[in-house]
């Protein structure tokens, strides 16, 4: 067993701390890719949970991503962080997984509609399927842009897209949404 990460000495950034890992890992260093994955496991596992929205599919596109980030560790640049990248690989990853499988999406059942939990709970159901018509992509850009707060720039480089391209898919990944909820509370 190796010996723990040490702290960041004075004027050492995350990234170089990050870069030293990463070289660690390469070696053959276990420790070293385990740090890693503490590191980029959160950002994985909730990228392809938000992909597949399964938890069970997600556990696995996150466990696939790692095992394909550990076998292509020579090939990784760090122009980006380990996270990032590695969170890209479980995008692809989950993608991946939802395209072999037929997804299953029931719909809790519900009463008659009247009172406000009710229609919220209404309203989220007719969200969720209005969202399972998105690609797995522009379902992943929309979340991240409204749900996390995520500026055009840094989704464009999650996503190795331009910004451009961030813009056009949100708009039109907001129109479909917004006719097929229109459509869904008629």
């Amino acid at each position: 067993m190796s010996a723990p990460v040490p702290a960041s000495p004075r004027g050492s950034s995350p990234r170089s701390d990050e870069a030293a890992l990463v070289e660690r890992a390469r070696r053959g260093d276990e420790d070293a890719f385990a740090e890693l994955i503490r590191l980029g496991g959160p950002a994985a596992l909730g990228a392809a949970r938000r992909i597949t929205r399964d938890p069970a599919l997600a556990q696995d596109a996150a466990q696939e991503a790692f095992l394909r980030a550990y076998r292509a560790l020579g090939d990784y640049r760090q122009e980006s962080s380990f996270v990032a990248w590695i969170r890209k690989i479980a995008v692809r990853t989950a993608i991946d997984l939802v395209r072999r499988r037929r997804p299953e999406d029931p719909l809790p059942e519900g009463s008659l509609a009247g009172t406000s939990e009710e229609k919220r709970q209404e309203d989220a159901d007719l969200l969720r399927v209005a969202l399972a018509t998105l690609s797995p992509l522009d379902r992943e850009i929309l979340l991240a842009r409204e749900v996390e707060g995520t500026g055009d720039a840094d989704v464009a480089r999650r996503f190795a897209m331009s910004v451009t391209g961030v813009r056009v898919r949100m708009y039109r990944a907001r129109k479909k949404l917004r006719a097929r909820f229109l459509e869904g509370m008629r």
